[in-house]
């Protein structure tokens, strides 16, 4: 199987300047152990970002990886990659002008079925990358990456089962977990 490069960030809670040091030798630590170091850490008390670029068979080999290096280290794991995109972050990452986004939203090009927007607003609607890079490789348009297009369903994917996991507490009495457990196994399975 081919190894291709993934590049993907993910968000974690917050830290203090102090901790920076601490924290940054035990994530590149486990890094180093597994085949070497392939992020850079960012961040502070409102939160942190960790870029990866990571050697994979695959995105769910990537970024779960990188997620449990990075719970091994001592963080909270928020998300990963961004997943709702402006049409000036289409045009970027898809190599293409503002214009050309413009008339595959109206339908007047790319033979139509944009994605609808996750986020409707009068200033600039919010489309997931997952589905708008799926929907321009289908159809040839723009230069999107392939291994851009696995890293944001997977981190799509992964983001749901994050947000799940957080609110779980809430949301669900620990009395309660194990009844809702098989339904969580069914949906992931």
């Amino acid at each position: 199987m081919s190894v291709k490069v993934y590049g993907f960030v993910v968000r974690v809670e917050g830290f203090s300047d102090d901790a920076m040091d601490g924290i940054s030798d035990r994530l590149y630590g486990l890094m180093a152990v597994q085949g070497g170091v392939d992020a850079v850490l960012s961040g502070g008390e409102n939160g942190g970002t960790i870029f990866f670029d990571r050697e994979a068979e695959d995105a769910v080999v990537a970024v779960v990886s990188a997620i449990e290096q990075v719970e091994a280290a001592g963080l909270r794991v928020l998300g990963v990659s961004e997943d709702n995109v402006t049409a000036e972050d289409i045009a970027e990452q898809a190599g293409v002008t503002l214009g050309a986004v413009s008339h595959w939203v109206s339908g007047v090009r790319g033979g139509g079925g944009f994605p609808a927007p996750v986020i409707e607003r009068q200033r600039g609607s919010l489309w997931s990358w997952a589905e708008v890079s799926q929907w321009l490789s289908t159809r040839n348009l723009g230069k999107v990456d392939e291994a851009a297009v696995e890293v944001a369903h997977v981190a799509k994917f992964l983001n749901a089962l994050i947000t799940a996991h957080h609110e779980r507490d809430q949301a669900v009495p620990a009395h309660r977990r194990a009844d809702v457990r098989p339904f969580v196994d069914r949906l992931i399975a």
